[in-house]
């Protein structure tokens, strides 16, 4: 059997090695493969906060669990520091309970790296958590009547609203108060609340890439303005904020390890046809 053959078995382990290599590789020193801004789903969102002015208020919403934060955590990361590079103040609510306490932590964490290059985060002021709230969809009708009374006036971590300067800002959810809203999804509830309850608003989405074919019906028919599709959608953001981080780590994982899996059926193929060629 010759060399040509024998990539008709590869030995497991060289396979699983190589793939670990990398998948590893990239996220430990990145090789910045090249990515591509979509113009049509992440540019708007990217506009949409650039064009808004310090002191505006956005909301966010936390419609995903830890089995999709691979994809939307980048994605909120670097929503939330162009909002906060901006002056954009961020008020963020949690359709998922299971999220929520996650979605807090991604903000923290963000909040804190913008505080040491200078960028003010200070929570409270700058953005604030209400996080999730009992009630179904239906409760995220009665917060565009009265903000605070639907959300019993304390905030995830039990802070009075009272205490807090952003949400005297915030009493009630319309489109004097807010500039928009961004939903980050990976399942129901989701953006049915908003294309329900907040038809004439300003709608925003991040979605999971499994998400994204449905979500560009929703795109094309007006009833959301701008779309983060998946794992890409981050990187790009990452990208046009000039701050590449986890996103673009992962991509560069994600297509090296994609780029490996072309190889082994190139090389099988290979082996099988050599084989044939012989009669075996």
């Amino acid at each position: 059997m010759n060399l040509m053959e024998k990539f008709d078995a590869i030995d497991p382990r060289w396979i699983y090695f190589v793939m670990a290599l990398s998948l590893i590789v990239p996220v430990l020193k990145p090789i910045g493969l090249a990515i591509t801004i979509d113009e049509v789903t992440t540019i708007p969102v990217y506009n949409w906060i650039e064009s808004l002015q310090p002191g505006d208020i956005v909301v966010g919403d936390i419609a995903f669990s830890g089995g999709s934060e691979g994809e939307l955590g980048p994605q909120l990361q670097a929503w939330f520091r162009h909002c906060m590079m901006k002056g954009v103040k961020v008020i963020m609510v949690a359709q998922w309970n299971t999220g929520e306490r996650l979605g807090y932590t991604l903000l923290e964490e963000t909040a804190a790296e913008l505080e040491e290059e200078g960028i003010s985060a200070e929570y409270g002021v700058d953005w604030a958590y209400p996080g999730y709230k009992p009630g179904g969809t239906t409760l995220w009708r009665q917060m565009q009547l009265d903000f605070w009374e639907a959300c019993a006036e304390v905030d995830i971590l039990g802070n009075s609203f009272e205490d807090m300067p952003l949400m005297h800002k915030f009493r009630k959810w319309d489109k004097a108060s807010s500039k928009g809203i961004m939903a980050f999804v990976a399942g129901a509830p989701g953006l049915p609340t908003y294309t329900t309850y907040f038809p004439d608003y300003d709608i925003y989405l991040g979605n999971v890439a499994v998400q994204v074919p449905g979500a560009m019906n929703n795109l094309r028919a007006g009833q959301i303005k701008g779309l983060l599709a998946g794992l890409p959608g981050g990187a790009e953001y990452e990208i046009l904020l000039d701050r590449p981080g986890r996103a673009v780590k992962l991509m560069d994982a994600q297509s090296l390890g994609h780029l490996w899996i072309i190889v082994l059926v190139i090389l099988g193929n290979i082996g099988f046809y050599m084989k044939s060629r012989r009669g075996e």
